[in-house]
């Protein structure tokens, strides 16, 4: 199956990256537009701060607190001979205009706002001050004034816009041309060379990425084997770690399944012929004592009963015992811990094997300390590991053979539990799986009394109580099984 190219990562985070630019770019437009506007209108309202002073030192257009019209006109015509591009208003304490000049221009405000004006003639730092625009209520423009005094009084304010319409007009004209020059030069060729050293970084850095997505679509499709092998450091490495990590989790877990699904079958097959084994036996000698029941003597009707009586006790053990395994894997049994004596659990139950040890010509033999002290588990567990692991010995062990039990403390505050047989022993190609659910040894045949779950329960329930059945063997010369518990 063909692999999709999985770096679209790349150009998202390229188109991204060149909106941002752009979005740059347009701000770094927009602000030298402001500053260079603003730094050329300061530069010119400093060069031509003086300018309504100087108006105001070489003219006195008022006499007696009236306007001398003839002289106001003289001043007008004076400075706009120096600067046509300057507008002059006479402005009185209250703000309001008395004469303008040129004076065609139709002015929109009939008065303006004062505190600029003072601002402006107070200030010393000379900083940027914009006042009202006569012509244009909706801006504001950098100017000059000054105050226009007569015998200490104050009659008005020469008021001088220095940015007038036609210097604005023509200036707007060319610093728009100027700025376009600059944005298209200067500004064009960063942002060029600033994406494609992006564009170049971005590619090293979503490479891995593509690269990760890459495998993880391998994994998807199958390929349970495909990881990811990553040189570099950072969250790439960290994040190829990881799905490493989850991928090692996920394979395991499909290898355990399937080997529970292979237990599972093993078990269906196992328990279909070991129930159908009791039943066939069961129903065979029932239909012959049925056909032959006229016929039969007495010992043979007494022997047919008896192995009917027999398959239905390996029955009901069965059933059991698989009742019982089942809980214990689906997790149904919670130990009820308690604290005891192992040394007199294990006296008691050896006293109930010596029948069943004298019957097959088996010493069992204690080695029990009464000093140690007294184990934290469940009683009834604890003694049903005993008892299978008794049951397992004297399978095992052949006539006149022997059977230890021993207990001993060992390390970490536990003690340890040892029984030990010198019967045929387990081979080592079948130490691994002994534990297994229905598992046999092959040098085992008598599979008369066997279910074969004996051991997996046994094991089941140490795992409940965090301990381990540990199993020595030697084929030939017997076994022993060791298990801890640990001290209250």
């Amino acid at each position: 199956m063909k692999t999709r190219n999985y770096n679209t990562l790349f150009w998202k985070i390229s188109l991204a990256f060149f909106l941002l630019l752009a979005i740059v770019g347009i701000a770094h437009t927009y602000i030298s537009f402001k500053y260079s506007k603003d730094y050329i209108e300061e530069v010119n309202q400093r060069l031509n701060h003086d300018t309504a002073k100087n108006i105001v030192e070489n003219s006195t257009p008022f006499y007696n607190g009236k306007v001398i019209v003839p002289a106001l006109h003289e001043m007008f015509h004076h400075v706009m001979a120096i600067n046509p591009s300057l507008e002059v208003y006479l402005v009185n304490p209250k703000g309001e205009i008395l004469s303008w000049y040129p004076p065609e221009k139709n002015i929109s405000l009939k008065a303006i706002d004062l505190d600029p004006i003072k601002e402006f003639i107070n200030d010393k730092s000379q900083h940027l001050i914009r006042g009202d625009d006569p012509l244009n209520p909706e801006t504001k423009k950098i100017f000059s004034a000054h105050p226009l005094m007569m015998n200490n009084m104050l009659y008005a304010y020469i008021y001088v816009v220095l940015d007038g319409q036609k210097q604005t007009a023509a200036s707007d004209n060319l610093f728009a041309d100027y700025l376009l020059r600059v944005s298209y030069g200067t500004t064009a060729i960063t942002l060029f060379f600033t994406f494609l050293v992006g564009l170049l970084l971005l590619r090293a850095i979503t490479k891995n990425y593509a690269k990760i997505l890459s495998v993880m679509q391998q994994f998807k499709q199958g390929d349970l084997a495909a990881r990811i092998d990553i040189k570099t450091v950072g969250s790439e490495k960290q994040m190829a770690e990881m799905f490493n990590e989850m991928a090692d989790i996920l394979t395991t877990n499909i290898d355990k399944l399937k080997e529970v699904e292979n237990l599972r079958r093993e078990l269906i097959a196992n328990v279909s012929h070991d129930l159908r084994t009791p039943i066939a036996i069961i129903r065979g000698y029932l239909e012959t004592l049925q056909m032959k029941e006229k016929t039969l003597t007495d010992d043979e009707r007494k022997r047919y009963i008896d192995m009917v009586s027999q398959s239905s006790v390996k029955l009901e053990k069965l059933v059991n015992e698989l009742f019982e395994l089942s809980k214990l894997e689906a997790n149904q049994i919670r130990p009820n811990k308690e604290a005891f004596i192992i040394s007199e659990l294990l006296n008691d139950i050896s006293s109930k094997y010596q029948l069943m040890a004298r019957n097959k010509k088996i010493t069992i033999d204690t080695f029990l300390s009464k000093e140690l002290a007294p184990v934290f588990a469940d009683i009834a567990l604890i003694e049903r590991v005993i008892q299978n692991l008794l049951d397992n010995a004297i399978k095992f062990t052949p006539e006149n053979g022997n059977i230890s039990i021993t207990t001993e403390k060992c390390v970490n505050d536990h003690i340890r539990i040892t029984i030990a047989d010198n019967g045929i022993g387990i081979p080592e190609k079948d130490r691994e799986r002994i534990f297994a659910r229905y598992y046999r040894a092959n040098n085992y045949t008598d599979l008369k009394n066997s279910t074969g779950l004996g051991l997996a329960i046994a094991k089941k329930i140490l795992d409940l109580h965090e301990s381990n059945l540990e199993l020595v063997s030697d084929e030939g010369k017997g076994s022993a099984f060791i298990f801890r518990l640990k001290c209250n």
